[in-house]
């Protein structure tokens, strides 16, 4: 398989506002990267050569690596139940990604294997952002809607 026959059948990914956080540094930091991972997949797409491809690939990681800083901190501030779990996560793909990027990082003239690696890069991405990350999106929904006092919410119940 060659790198032009791989990342062709991919799709550019596109932002839909469905998957919006709420939260506008998160949402722009997401819509950042997807950028990100499609200029991976136009690189890896090209065939241009496997050094820019794994260049772009630790670029990818060290700016996930950031987000997720700034994503962690944004939770903590607004006290995210499912901090601890997030974090884990993140450590989980922190580690993934490294891994990735060993496998890439000495290859002269990538096989298939190698090109499935990038490739798997972008899905683990995907995964993250679109699954986990868009249930911050309820948390903030609640903090946002207003809150009834109890006496009000008595008045208001029937006897």
């Amino acid at each position: 398989m060659t790198a032009d026959a791989a990342a062709t059948e991919l799709s550019a990914l596109v932002w839909a506002s469905a998957f919006e956080t709420g939260n506008p540094e998160i949402d722009r930091e997401h819509r950042d990267l997807l950028l990100d991972i499609n200029d991976l997949s136009e690189l890896l797409a090209r065939g241009e050569g496997w050094r820019p491809v794994v260049d772009r690939s630790r670029k990818l990681r060290d700016s996930c690596f950031r987000h997720f800083c700034d994503e962690e901190r944004t939770f903590a501030k607004t006290k995210y139940q499912k901090l601890r779990l997030h974090k884990m996560e993140h450590r989980s793909i922190e580690q993934q990604l490294d891994t990735i990027l060993a496998f890439i990082e000495g290859v002269k003239h990538p096989s298939r294997v190698e090109i499935e690696a990038v490739l798997l890069l972008r899905a683990i991405l995907v995964n993250h952002f679109f699954r986990f990350d868009i249930e911050y999106k309820a948390h903030l929904l609640e903090l946002r809607r207003p809150k009834v006092t109890r006496s009000r919410a008595s008045k208001a119940a029937p006897r």
